[in-house]
C-alpha cells in the first residue's frame, strides 16, 4: 500500500528532518463530506476511512512536513458544498481539497476549484465531475467512473444473451450520469433499452415504478442507485414479480445494501472494486497486498468485516493528496499558498501506480480518474454475501 511506501520514506528522512521540527511546513488539506443528510450513508465509512488514515500519519513522528486537517459537513446539499469549499480556500489556506460525496455536490465546487486553483480530488462517481480534463484541470477523483464499470457489466450481460434492458435510477445528477453512459454503450453493444424510471434519494415507495418496469419486460433490470433505494428498488421489483436478473452500479457493493435488501436482493449481480473480492484477488496481483493492510487496518479499528467500497475512495482521497505533498516537498520547490497549489496540482497529475484501496492511479493531464480495467469486477449476492463472479 502507499502508505506503506511513504511510511517508508518517511523513515529515510528522518534523520534529516529530526532537527528541525519545530520549522517544518505546514499543509493543511480541507475535506468535505455528506456527514448528514440524504448522502450520510455512504459518506459515513468514507469519514472513518480519513479518521484511520489521519491517525496512521499523525503516528508518523518524523515526516519532513506536517498535515492539518480541517474537516466539514455539506449535509448532503451542494449549496453548502460550495459555500465550504470556498470557506476553506478563501479563509482556511487550504493547499489541497477532498470534496465531495455526492455528484451533484462535487459538480457544483468544480468551478470554485478551477477559479481558485486549488487541486480538488471528488468521492463521486460520475465522469463528468472531471471531464473533460482540459477544462477541469483541478478537479480529480478516486472512483471507478459509470463508464467503465457500466461498459463492463454491459459487456457480462451480452455474454448471459441479453437483448432488452430497463433502466432504474435515481433522478439526480448521479442517476443521470449513468443513464447518459448506459444509453450510449448498450446501443453499441446491441443491448435495446425498452423502458426508464427514476426516483428520488430521499423516496420510500417504489412501488410505481416497480409495476411500469415489470410491464415492460425486459430481459433484464439495471439499477443505478446507492443505498438505501438501491436495495429498496430491488425489493420493490421482486415483490411485484420481476423475476429476471437485476443488475445494479458501482453504488451498491457495502454492507447495507445487503442489511437493508435482506432476502429480497439474493442474486443481484452487482458492479464492485477490488475492495469487494480481495480475498480472491491472486497473490501476485498488485492490489492483493495493498487493500489487505487496508482491511486489516479497517476491520481493526472499526470491527470484522465494515472495509467497504465508500471507505476506500476516502482513504484514498487524502492518501493521493499526502502523498503529493510528499512529492512535491522532496521536489524541493518553494512559493507563496497561490504557487504551491498550482504545484500541488501538477504533482498530482503526475501520479504513477499509486495502489491504493480503490485500484491503481495514473492521473495524466487528459484522465483525472487513473484508474482502468485492473479495477472491475461483477460480484452477486449469494446467502448474504457478495461472491466475485469468474469469467
Amino acid at each position: 500500500m502507499r502508505i506503506s511506501k511513504l511510511i517508508s520514506g518517511a523513515f529515510l528522512l528522518a534523520g534529516a528532518a529530526a532537527s528541525q521540527a519545530q520549522s517544518l511546513p505546514v499543509f493543511k488539506i480541507g475535506v468535505v463530506t455528506a456527514a448528514t443528510g440524504a448522502a450520510a450513508t455512504i459518506a459515513a465509512p468514507a469519514n472513518q476511512a480519513i479518521e484511520l488514515y489521519r491517525e496512521q500519519l499523525a503516528a508518523l513522528k518524523n515526516l519532513p512536513f506536517k498535515v492539518e486537517f480541517i474537516q466539514y459537513d455539506d449535509a448532503s446539499d451542494p449549496t453548502k458544498s460550495v459555500n465550504l469549499v470556498r470557506k476553506l480556500i478563501q479563509e482556511d489556506g487550504a493547499a489541497m481539497v477532498v470534496c465531495c460525496t455526492t455528484t451533484p455536490s462535487s459538480l457544483a465546487v468544480a468551478k470554485v476549484a478551477e477559479d481558485a486553483q486549488t487541486a480538488t480530488i471528488a468521492m463521486a462517481a460520475s465522469a463528468a465531475v472531471v471531464e473533460p480534463a482540459s477544462e477541469k484541470r483541478y478537479m480529480f477523483k478516486t472512483p471507478i467512473t459509470e463508464r467503465l464499470m457500466i461498459n463492463h457489466t454491459l459487456d457480462y450481460m451480452v455474454k448471459q444473451g441479453v437483448k432488452t434492458l430497463s433502466f432504474l435510477g435515481l433522478e439526480d445528477a448521479y442517476g443521470e450520469g449513468g443513464w447518459i453512459e448506459l444509453k450510449a454503450l448498450a446501443e453499441k453493444k446491441g443491448i435495446k433499452i425498452v423502458s426508464s424510471e427514476r426516483f428520488a434519494r430521499q423516496d420510500t415507495n417504489f412501488t410505481p415504478q416497480a409495476l411500469k418496469t415489470v410491464q415492460a419486460k425486459a430481459d433484464a433490470v439495471y439499477i443505478h442507485a446507492i443505498p438505501p433505494s438501491a436495495s429498496l428498488v430491488h425489493e420493490a421489483l421482486k415483490r411485484v414479480g420481476y423475476r429476471g436478473p437485476i443488475y445494479h452500479g458501482a453504488g451498491a457493493p457495502t454492507a447495507a445494501f445487503i442489511t437493508i435488501g435482506k432476502s429480497a436482493v439474493e442474486g443481484a449481480i452487482v458492479g464492485a472494486t477490488p475492495i469487494t473480492v480481495y480475498k480472491d484477488l491472486r497473490a501476485d496481483n498488485p492490489l492483493s497486498k495493498s487493500i489487505g493492510e487496508f482491511v486489516k487496518a479497517f476491520d481493526g479499528k472499526y470491527g470484522a468485516g465494515k472495509a467497504e467500497i465508500f471507505a476506500t475512495q476516502g482513504y484514498d482521497a487524502v492518501g493521493l493528496a499526502v502523498d503529493t505533498v510528499k512529492r512535491y516537498v522532496t521536489s524541493g520547490k518553494k512559493g507563496d499558498l497561490a504557487q504551491m497549489r498550482k504545484d500541488l496540482r501538477d504533482e498530482l497529475e503526475k501520479t504513477h501506480e499509486y495502489a491504493g484501496s480503490v485500484g491503481i492511479f495514473n492521473y495524466t493531464p487528459t484522465d483525472h480518474v487513473g484508474l482502468d480495467k485492473r479495477t472491475l469486477f461483477l460480484v452477486q449476492v449469494k446467502d448474504g454475501q457478495f461472491r466475485m463472479i469468474k469469467d
